[in-house]
């Protein structure tokens, strides 16, 4: 049981659409039936699990078929600290409104002054949102990676070896024969563990140091996954922070 409540969790954690998590969960459901487990047992896990993970399902049975019907909506989530007696009584409140509740460890004196992990080094760092820069006309290169730096890194200067014509320092590197590449002074903007949010960061960056729908101030060949005009507002902001960032770096 606990192997269920396992993937049935990890499903609620990972799947962003509605759609997904459904499906997801009448997969689990399917296989463990068929794996011999009791289907009442499997299906009251599976509900018991909507109110656990602040949602909501209906599981119905029709001819001895079992239906999910959809949850006409997710719940908002409230992340705060848990406070005894407290916590619950806002639990109850909130659920009135369609808000879930879900009890976030505070920070503690343990948190602020043991730090029991020991430092990662820069470049096998992972899940960033990385600038590297041109020593010689100070032109930047956008990109993310969900693997250690150093890795990628490497990828780059491989890509530059074998003049691989889709990466975008090699392309710079091959117009202007003598600039160098400044590998020390690669920065990380930004960290982000989901890959679409990390792509979407990377996007927001490239544009706020080119607008332009061509690239003319950056190495990178285009402008990366599309984003919302909106996004032109935050534009000064969004070139601030990893302007300081970069200007840290070369200090």
């Amino acid at each position: 049981m606990g192997v269920l409540k396992g993937l049935i969790h990890r499903a609620h954690q990972l799947c962003d659409l509605k759609d997904d998590l459904l499906e997801e969960l009448d997969l689990l459901r399917d296989v463990f039936i068929a794996n011999g487990y009791p289907a009442q047992v499997v299906v009251k896990t599976i509900e018991e699990s909507w109110e656990r993970e602040t949602l909501k399902t209906i599981f119905s049975e029709t001819d001895g078929i079992l239906i999910t019907q959809k949850p006409e909506e997710f719940y908002d989530i409230l992340y705060a600290p848990y406070i005894q007696g407290f916590s619950e009584n806002v639990q109850k409140k909130l659920r009135k409104f369609n808000v879930g509740f879900v009890p976030k460890k505070g920070l503690t004196l343990y948190d602020q002054l043991c730090n029991m992990k020991p430092k990662c080094k820069k470049k096998d760092q992972k899940d960033v949102v990385y600038a590297i820069k041109c020593s010689s006309c100070s032109s930047l290169y956008f990109d993310e990676t969900s693997q250690h730096f150093c890795g990628r890194e490497y990828q780059h200067k491989n890509d530059i070896t074998n003049k691989k014509e889709t990466n975008g320092i090699y392309k710079h590197l091959e117009k202007n024969e003598n600039h160098q590449i400044d590998w020390d002074a690669s920065c990380f903007v930004d960290s982000e563990r989901k890959w679409l949010n990390r792509r979407i960061k990377e996007s927001l960056f490239i544009d706020a140091f080119n607008p332009m729908d061509n690239i003319t101030n950056l190495m990178n060949l285009d402008k990366g996954i599309k984003i919302d005009s909106c996004w032109k507002y935050f534009r000064p902001t969004i070139k601030n922070i990893a302007t300081e960032k970069l200007s840290k770096r070369s200090m």
